[in-house]
């Protein structure tokens, strides 16, 4: 026989008060005299014999009684030949954001979790032990309790922005027990489809026990993502935000939206969406003098799911498009007068005297007319150009084609051939080039082109993967663009000396100028979702820097720096409490602000039924609990069918209560 409820012995202690009461009757005695007691003597000894007879058993009865009642309440059994001695129980609780929806009594399905979880505990007895699992894989989740510490650590456990996978949750369990154990896993969850679907579950050690919990109400409203269709933010310039909304449910909504700019409200909007159907709204605004940080919220008003009603976003207006030009002595005035905008950052390098090292930082390359290029340089363009760089050559008529064909041939590009003098009418215009995207409001057919006194002719190369934008009436190119990997190459076939063309007095020299600067432009994001290991890309901090990523009072924090293939990476771990937009801060001043949001996944409002639940588990065998409202029934609380005493001993103590009752009585007649 053992017992579920063992402590309650300690109440034995009470069985020395029917001894004392017993042992030491202080009952008040009452003198009677008689004139001879030689009669009394022989009766008196009679019924002193039977009154110590009756106390005695009086006592026992007694005493009996309140053991029995003692036992019943230790819960007392006696185990089946089949069970160990000492069983184990995992269970997981999903505390992912689905689990906060709501029945009709405004309870959480994570209170129904935590709820079964807990009746069930109260049926383990002390020396089985208890695993508890949720989507944080804590520390304190990684070792075994005492049902009594199990039930706080549920009580305790929060709604969490990780998501896991039932695979990872099972395979993650399997790994914390010994396979000769006999052990039950009880599995509490809403078993949302994007977390699940397709995932194959192997399990072989364990009883599988699912605890499906569900409600009707399924709608909800996410707010999913915003963008710009530019690049570049400034100071008091009209900004148009596009902000992506989808409704989850099968009945049109019209929501209620609002936009906060550093805490300011900026508009208020009624969104009206249709059923399962995602839209595009444009909200605009303007961004503030005052401030070069902005940090916005956009916000709904949705009951169902609240985590996914509020998108962070934040940027700079003080950004720079870092421009290196490499001249043979100063720059070309054109190309000065453009990036001379305080959009650009300009570095500018004579040909001897190249700092290779800040190369790497800057969007685009200018090869202003160099008449030599130096073999280091030529690994440092390919390097550049390989992480995403743009590059832009003009030739003129006394470079060292050798040099210039050496470099062409390592990036698999055309080759240059003769010098073609005279005037020559540029007739052919690439419209669909992304270097003229919003150039053009139409396309004419008879637009005024530059006019070139002279350029370069090409020698074709089979491997290179080139792009027409401005070619001659010949269809040989006078600008080309060129890929390679993941940068870009643009040639001018002549130089910018007024003396031999009009294209940088042309209209279209500074759309071309400009957008080759933009193109890959590696633009902050206006925001990262919260994972649980959140990197970022920051390629002008070094190891000697002191980062930290703060939040008012409420929040600062150390990230860690990566040195990785010439970028380096802020690694913020899984440490970001929550979403919201936050300060990053280098050598003590704020370089930036940073916007953390959970990941939208979750707003998906699809779950698995108990058909695909099996399919995912294949032939393995599970028991789903038996549930109503979404708790269990008490058959489903028990970890063994165990044969239970508690009521043999009430009726025992009834009997023995009666059996005192009808001595007493008799006693007394």
């Amino acid at each position: 026989m053992d017992f579920l409820n063992s402590s309650i012995f300690y109440y034995l202690f009470f069985l020395a008060i029917p001894v004392i009461i017993h042992l030491f009757n202080f009952r008040k005695q009452k003198t009677i005299y008689f004139s001879s007691t030689f009669f009394l003597r022989e009766i008196a000894t009679k019924n002193k014999n039977k009154f110590e007879i009756k106390r005695w058993l009086i006592l026992i009865s007694r005493m009996i009684a309140i053991t029995c009642i003692i036992l019943a309440f230790s819960l007392p059994y006696i185990k089946n030949k089949n069970d160990s001695k000492d069983s184990k129980v995992g269970l997981y609780i999903d505390n992912s954001f689905s689990m906060q929806r709501s029945d009709s009594n405004n309870k959480e399905l994570i209170s129904y979790a935590k709820e079964n979880a807990v009746s069930i505990l109260h049926e383990l007895h002390d020396s089985e032990t208890v695993l508890i699992l949720t989507n944080d894989f804590e520390k304190k989740h990684q070792k075994w309790y005492s049902p009594k510490e199990a039930i706080e650590l549920i009580n305790a456990i929060p709604i969490s922005s990780n998501q896991t996978n039932l695979t990872t949750i099972i395979s993650r369990y399997n790994q914390a027990i010994d396979t000769l154990d006999d052990n039950t896993f009880y599995v509490f969850s809403d078993f949302q489809t994007k977390r699940n679907k397709q995932k194959k579950i192997q399990n072989k050690y364990s009883k599988i026990k699912i605890g499906r919990l569900d409600i009707d109400n399924s709608a909800n409203i996410s707010v999913d993502s915003c963008y710009f269709s530019t690049p570049i933010r400034r100071k008091n310039e009209i900004e148009n935000l596009t902000v992506v909304f989808t409704n989850h449910s099968t009945v049109d909504k019209t929501v209620k939206s609002k936009l906060m700019i550093n805490s300011k409200q900026k508009g208020n909007y009624n969104i009206e969406i249709p059923a399962n159907k995602t839209i595009h709204h444009i909200v605009s605004y303007i961004n503030p003098m005052e401030k070069d940080t902005i940090k916005g919220i956009i916000e709904i008003n949705d009951d169902n799911i609240v985590f996914d009603n509020k998108l962070y976003f934040s940027y700079s207006t003080n950004q720079k498009i870092d421009i290196s030009t490499i001249s043979n002595n100063d720059i070309s005035t054109g190309l000065f007068n453009i990036f001379s905008d305080s959009i650009f950052r300009l570095a500018e390098y004579n040909i001897d005297h190249i700092e290779y090292e800040e190369l790497k930082n800057a969007q685009l390359i200018v090869l202003d007319e160099l008449n030599e290029i130096p073999s280091g340089l030529i690994k440092n363009l390919e390097s550049f150009l390989s992480n995403g760089g743009n590059l832009v050559v003009f030739l003129n008529e006394h470079i060292n084609r050798n040099d210039y064909n050496q470099l062409f041939t390592y990036l698999s590009i055309d080759s240059i051939s003769t010098w073609k003098e005279g005037e020559h009418q540029i007739k052919y215009i690439n419209y669909d080039n992304k270097i003229f995207e919003d150039v053009f409001s139409e396309k004419k057919s008879n637009i005024h082109l530059p006019k070139i006194n002279g350029y370069h002719a090409i020698k074709k190369n089979k491997q290179t993967r080139s792009r027409k934008v401005l070619n001659f009436l010949n269809n040989e190119p006078f600008l080309s663009e060129y890929l390679y990997k993941d940068g870009r190459v643009f040639i001018c076939y002549s130089g910018l000396k007024s003396e031999k063309q009009n294209f940088s007095q042309h209209a279209l020299f500074v759309p071309f100028i400009y957008n080759t600067s933009l193109i890959n432009l590696k633009t902050e994001k206006l925001y990262y979702y919260i994972n649980q290991e959140t990197i970022i890309e920051k390629n002008d901090i070094t190891n000697n820097d002191i980062i930290y990523l703060k939040q008012k009072e409420q929040f600062e924090m150390i990230p860690s720096i990566i040195d990785l293939n010439q970028k380096t990476l802020i690694n913020f771990q899984n440490k970001i409490p929550h979403a919201g937009n936050f300060d990053f801060l280098k050598n003590n001043k704020i370089k930036q602000p940073i916007s953390f949001n959970y990941n939208r996944d979750e707003s998906i409002m699809e779950f698995l039924n108990k058909s695909q639940i099996k399919d995912i588990f294949e032939t393995q065998k599970i028991d789903f609990l038996t549930t109503e409202n979404n708790t269990i029934s008490k058959k489903d609380t028990g970890i063994k069918k165990q044969k239970r005493l508690e009521d043999f001993f009430i009726i025992l103590a009834i009997i023995l209560l009666i059996i005192e009752l009808i001595l007493l009585r008799i006693w007394k007649m």
